[in-house]
Formats: structure tokens, sequence, C-alpha cells
């Protein structure tokens, strides 16, 4: 196991099977506390509930959905939902975002961690809606928490990574096909973190495939 300590330059955290690439300190001080508090305060957040082995459990955090699509957790991220439209300082950071790693991003799965409590198990963002080998940019506000990675079959090949205030982590290439990623809960009380991880979802997927109609929402599910 590793556990990584960045400065702020970009930094390969993993090139195998994948890439993972850490930034620290992406946006200055003040852009930071202004947008978690903004986010903190004026976010949809909501409880989903999720199906797990035949039984559904609500969500150990609060989620809210920023830009052009939204996805339901329920029915395994496959149902679209409305979105809350970027505010100014979301597009500052995705613009930032976008220019920093070359990639485009067109939604933002917002999660708060209220606490030490709340948590996501191991899980990779490989759903068909996302396309193939689809990117995620994660970006962090708030409390440190501990970000686990391992591989699906590597078993003795894992990661350890205290995502800090105003850090990035980008994952790219087929990482999300071969590991998968998780940040536990922890005995140490912890205050608020909110994380945006931003998102590709092209309309001309296949398994999107929605009709834009004055706010109506149409899924195709893959055939």
């Amino acid at each position: 196991m590793q556990l990584f300590d960045f400065e702020n330059i970009p930094i390969t955290v993993l090139d195998n099977d994948g890439k993972i690439t850490y930034w620290d300190n992406f946006l200055t001080e003040n852009e930071a506390i202004n947008l978690f508090n903004q986010l903190l305060t004026d976010s949809e957040w909501k409880e989903e509930m999720i199906s797990v082995y035949g039984k559904r459990y609500q969500q150990p955090r609060l989620t809210c959905w920023y830009g052009e699509y939204g996805v339901l957790a329920d029915g395994g991220y496959q149902a679209i939902a409305k979105a809350m439209p970027l505010t100014a300082s979301l597009q500052f950071l995705k613009d930032k975002i976008e220019q920093e790693t070359g990639y485009r991003f067109n939604c933002i799965l917002a999660n708060l961690y209220r606490d030490e409590n709340d948590s996501v198990g191991y899980h990779a963002d490989d759903e068909p809606i996302l396309g193939i080998n689809p990117v995620i940019a994660s970006y962090s506000l708030g409390e440190t928490r501990r970000f686990l990675v391992k591989h699906n079959q590597q078993t003795y090949n894992s990661l350890k990574v205290d995502l800090t205030n105003n850090s990035l982590l980008l994952m790219d290439g087929c990482l999300q096909h071969f590991w998968q990623h998780a940040i536990p809960k922890t005995k140490r009380p912890m205050n608020a973190r909110i994380n945006l991880t931003f998102r590709l979802m092209p309309a001309e997927n296949k398994f999107l495939s929605p009709l834009i109609r004055k706010g109506t929402w149409i899924f195709k599910s893959p055939q």
C-alpha cells in the first residue's frame, strides 16, 4: 500500500491499467472557500435510494446534479433526471479543469459527506451511460477524506490518497474497468466535505439518447 502527499503540481499517482493524476491547491483559497459555502447552502441536496442485492437503502451521503444531465442512483444510474444549471463559480471551475486536463465535461455529480458516518463503498464509474473508458475529474472541498483504490484482479495492488480541500483528482484511460475506489467511514470526527465529480455524458451515446423538449426528458434503454 502507498500513502501520498503532494505539492501543488500535477502528480501521476497511478499509471497501470488506467491513470490517476492529482493536483493540490487547484483554485485560490478564497475561490475554494466561497464555492464550498455556495454549494453547501444553494444545492438541492437529496438522499437517494439505492438497491443492493435486492434490498433498498438510503445512500450514506447527499447528492445533487449540475449541468446538462443528471442520473438517478435508484435503478443503477440508468434513468435521466433534471440537473441544476451551472453557477458562474461552477462554470469557472469546469473551464479551468477542462483547460488543465484537456477533457470536456457536461455534468457534475456533487456529493456532500456530512460527517465521518457518510461514505461511499468500493465501486467503479463504469455505467454504460458514461460511454467507453469514462473520464472522471473529482474536485474536493472541505474536510480531508481518505480515497481508497484497489485493483479488481491484483488484490495486493492498492492505493490510499488523502483528498484535501481544494484538490483535484483525475481518473482516465481504462481505469474504471480495472480498478474500484471508495471513501470509507471513519471513527475520527469529521466536518463536512463536498466532492464534485465532473463527467461527460454525450447526447450521441446510444445508452443516453434523451429527447429534450420544453423540459421533458425521455430515456431510451439499451436494446
